[in-house]
């Protein structure tokens, strides 16, 4: 069998005395897409940001391709090929487009992602190239973010909450393209409240309560009614 890309194990994380994770563990297959769900404050940017280097953990509760990542640098970490998407874009707002789009890139990681490869995928980012991240509209930004998630050359991409405050039509336009990047060979990690398209999404998925792993397994083979109790308690 296949080493994980990913494995989680008994990770708990906390904000100084306040403990936000119990004991997650779980892992993650080369080529797949996760599904994280659970309602706000369940854990699941948290565990996200463990996984990035921005929680503190200890150095054995995360492994990526057989290795201790847990704790490294935020840096480090972005240059053995994981790259997160975060909430809220986090744009550059004084830098163009372009200039975002690069950022990515100084990881060095070499790979199918360039600007070129990251035009074709959102048009509209070529003929908005030279504007300025905050000129663009709520998906535009999103695309950036994604993209200069994408400049890095992951092998793991993080998605936190891709959809929030975007209108429905972008929400369609952002998850369409999501089949063509996994096929370029990216494994993906998806944090959405909107547990429907988040599950047509994803092989697997985990759903937190209170930073414990209250239910997981393949979407089609979990009724909505355990997902549901799984997510409200019950």
């Amino acid at each position: 069998m296949a080493e994980p890309l990913l494995e989680i194990r008994q990770l708990a994380a906390f904000y100084g005395d306040f403990q936000a994770l119990f004991d997650i563990s779980f892992d993650l297959e080369a080529g797949t897409v996760l599904a994280l769900i659970g309602a706000n404050g369940a854990g699941k940017s948290t565990l996200l940001k463990a996984m990035t280097g921005l929680v503190p953990v200890k150095r054995d509760m995360i492994l990526y391709r057989g290795l201790p990542i847990g704790g490294l640098a935020a840096d480090r970490i972005a240059h053995r090929g994981i790259a997160m998407v975060p909430e809220g874009r986090r744009l550059f707002r004084s830098l163009s487009v372009e200039e975002n789009l690069k950022i990515g890139a100084e990881v060095g990681r070499r790979g199918p992602w360039t600007l070129d490869s990251v035009y074709r995928l959102f048009p509209v980012l070529a003929e908005k190239r030279r504007s300025p991240g905050p000129s663009l509209s709520g998906g535009q930004q999103q695309m950036v973010a994604i993209g200069r998630a994408l400049m890095a050359n992951p092998e793991l991409i993080l998605f936190d909450e891709i959809s929030l405050g975007l209108a429905p039509v972008i929400i369609k336009e952002i998850y369409a393209v999501l089949p063509s990047i996994i096929a370029t060979g990216v494994s993906a990690i998806l944090v959405e409240q909107d547990i429907s398209r988040a599950l047509l999404s994803a092989s697997r998925f985990i759903c937190l309560q209170e930073g414990r792993i209250s239910l997981a397994g393949i979407p089609s083979a979990t009724s909505r009614s355990d997902i549901t109790a799984a997510y409200f308690g019950g």
